[in-house]
């Protein structure tokens, strides 16, 4: 017997049996725990999930990750909506440090000794006057935190995603498009903010014009499936230019792998962002996320790839209907996570799978990136045993070894 058709018999088995395993052979699948939601946050009622983990290095050398919480009910016991994990052995195993707050769906960074998370809270569909870009900031690499600031108030939203520090400015994006209840395609931000001052203080940012996207062109969709959304941007440098690349959620995830492309220009007074076109984008129904390498000076990125779309597969979609841990169409299946690279972050070439479930039910997805050494550090929103795809109980950690070798044979050669 071959090791696929072995391979493939085993997972039967094991589905069978009521165990929920990763797949082989893939990157990541050799991953550990961050948090488990469902055993870390007893509830009297309802569920919680988690939004994207993203993940930083501390001053002295540890790996932090943040867990945002999406609690649909009521806790036994009183819980923000952050809360953070600290590895001092690789993500080999993790704690939950003290530390929370009411920030929420945002990202991690370090500025020199301290660390900062951007985010928004408490969470785009609460009290508007509460709504807005927040940041924090640790002084003791994560064991406390700062109050939340106001930097923008408004129905802001961004997870996880990549950013760009240059002079001196740090560069991130964020849109509006979740208040809309993400049907239409709403206004997408810039924001900048100046290293050299106190970053708690709004008067150290900057934020664009609103950047009204335009509607998908109804010929590259079916009849009556154009409407969506634009959201969950990344900023990238390539070759000197500040670049953008975000997510197009068409209706249903009806069609995918379709991302928008936007460019900024600032001369250190005003942000000039404008749309540049729709571009093809392995995943971009869903979050990916973006990391530059120094070293091989490629760009990386995880993209979350659905196996069907529409209704070319009748008996898989009727399948899906009747599978009470599966929520929406078939373009929303989240089980296979891949990992792509690019020389110009426009053009994608596939570098292997991360992590690929057996289950429709199950999932990795909404992801923080960091390169460490020869390797490449991944934390992901999963559901295992969820509720659903969507509705997730883990937030794990997979660790992608030696990753630059999977571009390796596609370097131009030396004469």
């Amino acid at each position: 017997m071959n090791r696929p058709t072995a391979l493939l018999l085993i997972l039967a088995a094991l589905a069978a049996a009521g165990t929920l395993p990763a797949a082989e052979p893939t990157l990541g699948a050799d991953y550990t725990v961050v948090f488990d939601h469902h055993a870390g946050i007893p509830m009297e009622s309802g569920y919680i999930y988690s939004g994207a983990p993203s993940l930083a290095r501390t001053s002295d050398g540890a790996l932090l990750c943040s867990v945002p919480l999406n609690i649909r009910g009521k806790p036994r016991g009183a819980v923000k909506t952050l809360v953070f994990f600290r590895s001092d052995d690789g993500g080999a195993s993790w704690k939950r440090l003290p530390a929370e707050s009411d920030a929420v769906h945002g990202t991690l960074f370090s500025h020199g000794k301290a660390l900062y998370f951007l985010g928004f809270g408490p969470y785009y569909k609460s009290d508007p006057r509460d709504s807005g870009l927040k940041i924090i900031r640790s002084n003791d690499d994560g064991q406390t935190w700062t109050a939340p600031v106001t930097l923008f108030q408004g129905p802001y939203v961004n997870p996880a995603s990549s950013y760009v520090i240059r002079n001196g400015q740090f560069y991130w994006c964020m849109d509006d498009a979740g208040g809309s209840g993400w049907q239409k395609p709403g206004n997408t931000y810039v924001i900048a903010g100046d290293l050299s001052k106190d970053l708690l203080k709004p008067a150290s940012w900057r934020i664009s014009a609103p950047l009204p996207m335009p509607e998908l062109p109804p010929s590259m969709s079916r009849p009556g499936k154009s409407g969506g959304a634009i959201l969950e941007g990344n900023v990238v440098e390539v070759n000197g230019r500040l670049q953008l690349s975000w997510r197009y959620q068409i209706a249903e995830r009806d069609s995918v792998g379709i991302g928008v492309i936007c460019d900024l220009k600032d001369d250190g007074k005003t942000l000039d962002y404008r749309f540049r076109q729709f571009y093809a984008l392995p995943g971009a129904q869903n979050q990916f996320n973006i990391v530059h390498d120094p070293v091989g000076g490629l760009y990386w990125m995880n993209a979350t790839l659905p196996t069907r779309t529409q209704d070319q597969d009748p008996a898989f979609n009727a399948q899906l209907k009747k599978d009470k841990h599966y929520s929406g169409p078939a373009g929303k299946e989240r089980r296979i996570l891949a990992l792509y690279c690019s020389f110009d972050a426009l053009n994608w070439l596939p570098a292997g799978y991360i992590v690929v479930w057996p289950q429709v039910r199950q999932s990795s997805n909404y992801c923080g990136l960091l390169i460490d050494g020869d390797d490449l550090l991944v934390v992901a929103r999963t559901s295992r045993a969820g509720l659903n795809q969507h509705d997730n109980d883990l937030t794990t950690f997979h660790r992608v070894r030696n990753f630059r070798e999977r571009a390796a044979f596609l370097l131009p050669g030396k004469k």
